[in-house]
């Protein structure tokens, strides 16, 4: 049987908007993909909170499964931002203080946090799909592997994972669809 870990805040910077993650994450890393960088870049540009792009255009992210997270307070403030319309991914973002709080591939089985909105976050593993970093950019020397796409153990513990949840693709509990 797995072993749960205490449940972990996620909070919007004034706090209003408050989600509770249980157990450990799948994963935390920093995407470098077109849409995070460009959704990320448009985030930083509307607030002055903590920026989620950083100097390599790369996003960092806290990823749990959707069924270990729900949303205890404020949960109406949460507003979609899609990229385009029709988009299965969005990205929710605190109406109170414009805090971005997380994406939600809304056909899959996880919930992608944005890093800064994790209290007592894991620091990063990998930098994933860096096969889009635009050319001239230059990715830190921070000892994190690089994968061009996402990484096979990657891939398999996300098959893995879905397997033991049954295939399914629950909601975040509280958050609106």
């Amino acid at each position: 049987m797995e072993e749960w870990q205490p449940m972990t805040a996620i909070t919007c910077a004034c706090g209003t908007v408050r989600l509770e993650a249980e157990g450990a994450p799948m994963l935390c890393a920093v995407c470098h993909c077109s849409s995070c960088r460009i959704a990320g870049q448009e985030f930083d540009a509307r607030t002055d909170l903590e920026p989620i792009v950083d100097a390599s255009g790369g996003t960092s992210a806290v990823l749990w499964r959707k069924d270990r997270v729900r949303c205890v307070a404020g949960c109406e403030r949460l507003e979609p931002h899609r990229l385009t319309l029709g988009s299965p991914t969005r990205r929710m973002v605190a109406s109170c203080c414009g805090a971005p709080m997380f994406l939600d591939f809304t056909k899959g089985f996880w919930l992608t946090v944005y890093r800064g909105r994790v209290e007592h976050a894991p620091s990063p593993s990998i930098r994933v799909m860096t096969g889009d970093v635009p050319v001239g950019v230059v990715l830190p020397e921070d000892g994190l592997p690089r994968v061009r796409g996402h990484s096979g153990r990657f891939m398999l513990k996300m098959l893995m994972t879905r397997l033991g949840m049954g295939l399914r693709s629950p909601r975040v509990t509280g958050v609106a669809d």
